[in-house]
């Protein structure tokens, strides 16, 4: 009786069940696969990433052109001509006159701060004021004179700078007397007008006279420092 129940009752159901049971996986399989949701959300992470990738390239090219004096100098008749070429042709020019005008000044600045001697931005303002006064007198305009000297304001500022620390450090002991002030004048009496302020000519004499005892200590000073300093070279002209 019970192999009977088994097989008439128990057994077709469970058949049956199993086969509902793979029907059913099979169709929801088949939905998924089908779904309109996920193919649509297939297709926006697709057209989203090829979207940033246009805008991606849009934006390196916009940067390019921005900054595109960075890299070419001009375009003559369709051929550019890269700034590498100009430093290239430039240092080959005047590489190591450079290159040694800013060891100097960099030996200077360590100097400097190794004597603690430092110049205020009011001792160049002053100083900058004092040359546009001279520069007006002479009716030439002050950016002009900068132009023509390939300088910037920020350039003089550090030249004037340089050069304060350089007579604090060296031109402090520096004197002229007043016997090479009246030998001076003596030897060159034919050049200095009869009727010349006497006082505003010894003054000018003792300034240049100080000038030039500033410039031989200055030399000698400066290769002292580049003698006793270590400078490793990297690029030779």
């Amino acid at each position: 009786a019970i192999y009977i129940f088994f097989k008439s009752v128990i057994l077709p159901d469970m058949v049956t069940k199993r086969k509902t049971s793979g029907i059913t996986v099979k169709k929801e399989k088949k939905k998924v696969k089908s779904s309109p949701v996920a193919s649509q959300a297939y297709s926006f992470k697709f057209k989203r990433s090829y979207a940033f990738t246009i805008v991606v390239v849009l934006a390196m090219a916009a940067l390019a052109y921005y900054f595109r004096g960075l890299f070419v100098a001009a375009i003559v008749n369709g051929k550019p001509i890269f700034r590498t070429t100009i430093v290239k042709e430039l240092e080959r020019q005047g590489g190591k006159q450079t290159l040694d005008s800013l060891v100097t000044e960099e030996l200077v600045f360590q100097e400097a701060n190794k004597q603690k001697v430092s110049v205020s931005d009011d001792e160049i303002h002053k100083e900058i004021k004092k040359i546009e006064e001279q520069v007006s007198k002479q009716g030439q305009p002050f950016d002009s004179l900068l132009v023509s000297q390939s300088m910037t304001r920020e350039s003089l500022k550090n030249r004037i700078k340089l050069q304060k620390l350089i007579e604090k450090m060296v031109g402090k002991d520096i004197k002229v007397t007043d016997k090479e002030v009246d030998d001076y004048i003596e030897k060159n009496k034919d050049s200095i007008p009869a009727d010349s302020d006497q006082q505003k000519v010894k003054e000018g004499v003792r300034q240049q006279l100080r000038q030039q005892k500033l410039q031989e200590k200055v030399q000698s000073w400066l290769s002292n420092l580049q003698k006793n300093a270590h400078v490793l070279y990297f690029v030779k002209y």
